[in-house]
């Protein structure tokens, strides 16, 4: 058993719980060095663990349940659409609008993509616009050329045809964002959502002398080791805000702006999101799609990520470098799933975390839609 787990006690789980064995058998296979998982039923924290390291190399040290994670995409839905919807409701500006509208230097294909397709992922765009190709070190990347690139791509399929999950369509929304307000992603976060919801924890590019943050990988296009900085190469070229990458955060604080979509888009009795904007975030956007798509989020679907227990109505996400959250409505259970599964290399586990999300969450859901909790 790991022996820096933490247990907050509801209902008598055993330490012999398939959950435990789970954690453990994964942290032995190398699948990430460490993880925080957190759990909340009817809004009450019922789980939290955190077991195994905060890195490994280039030395070791040891995980806690408020170390800061790089979110990578769950940035998408917790911080850019968040933001953005509250944004068009401030402007009252239709989601159905073509992002031509804001961005004039658009080809006329990408400038005929809705905002609507930005949100759901149906935008056609590719999947990564590969912006830090453009520049062989980081000392060389220049921000006008890289957005030059990203406002000349095209949609490779026909927008409004396919869900194809893209990179390069929250860029774009970023970047929309930025010229309808003329403020910074992370300050319209702050403002928008973070400051009137009262949440701390929460940030962009964190700082780097925090000691408690957990380490992603070896960057051979950086020459380093990544650690307070943003682990996408995209986003880094945007002086680490991309829209698709970009927060950190520790798993209560997610948990917290979690508690937006269960209480009808209020934080901490202020109203962050409309109602509507709630349900455009919660239900199927998608309609006639594979993989179903809220704005921002990823519904409940067959070869769901988060396995087959969840109830139809759940919706969460996943990130790259490791992290997840889904939200079951009709069980009232969320959870948040915190690892860095690319600190032994973002290609040598991706199998493995990918089994693992499926496991981890059945026998959640398994565990805690008991009558005991």
């Amino acid at each position: 058993m790991i022996d820096n787990g933490v247990f907050l006690h509801n209902g008598g789980m055993r330490k012999d719980n398939m959950i435990y064995e789970i954690i453990d058998n994964e942290i032995k296979k190398e699948t990430f060095p460490g993880i925080v998982i957190l759990v909340r039923k009817k809004g009450n924290i019922v789980f939290q663990t955190a077991a195994g390291k905060r890195q490994i190399y280039p030395a070791p040290e040891n995980i806690t349940p408020n170390s800061v994670f790089d979110l990578a995409s769950l940035t998408k839905p917790l911080a850019t659409t968040i933001t953005a919807l509250s944004v068009l409701e401030k402007e009252h500006i239709s989601p159905l609008l073509t992002i031509g509208k804001f961005i004039p230097d658009l080809s006329k294909e990408t400038s005929d993509v809705t905002l609507h397709q930005l949100f759901t992922h149906t935008s056609g765009l590719a999947p990564g616009p590969e912006i830090f190709r453009l520049f062989q070190e980081e000392d060389d990347i220049d921000q006008e050329k890289a957005l030059n690139h990203l406002f000349s791509l095209t949609p490779t399929i026909k927008p409004g045809t396919q869900v194809v999950y893209s990179c390069t369509g929250y860029m774009l929304l970023t970047q929309i964002l930025e010229r309808i307000t003329g403020g910074k992603l992370p300050n319209l976060f702050t403002d928008l959502v973070i400051s009137p919801g009262s949440i701390s924890g929460l940030t962009f590019k964190p700082r780097m002398e925090s000691d408690n943050i957990v380490a992603t990988e070896y960057c051979p296009w950086r020459k380093r080791w990544i650690k307070g900085e943003v682990h996408d190469e995209n986003a880094f070229c945007f002086n680490g805000v991309g829209g698709n990458a970009g927060l950190f955060g520790h798993a209560s604080s997610v948990l917290e702006l979690l508690s937006l979509f269960r209480d009808g888009g209020v934080l901490n009795g202020i109203q962050i999101l409309s109602e509507e904007s709630v349900r455009l975030m919660t239900s199927n956007q998608t309609p006639g799609f594979s993989p179903k798509r809220a704005y921002g989020f990823l519904m409940q679907d067959k070869g769901s990520m988060a396995g087959p227990d969840f109830s139809p109505n759940a919706f969460g996400h996943t990130g790259f470098t490791g992290t997840s959250v889904w939200i079951d409505p009709d069980r009232e259970l969320e959870f948040v799933i915190l690892t860095n599964r690319v600190h032994f290399g973002r290609n040598t586990n991706s199998d493995k975390i990918k089994s693992f999300r499926k496991r981890i969450h059945s026998a959640l859901v398994r565990e805690f839609s008991s009558t005991r909790y």
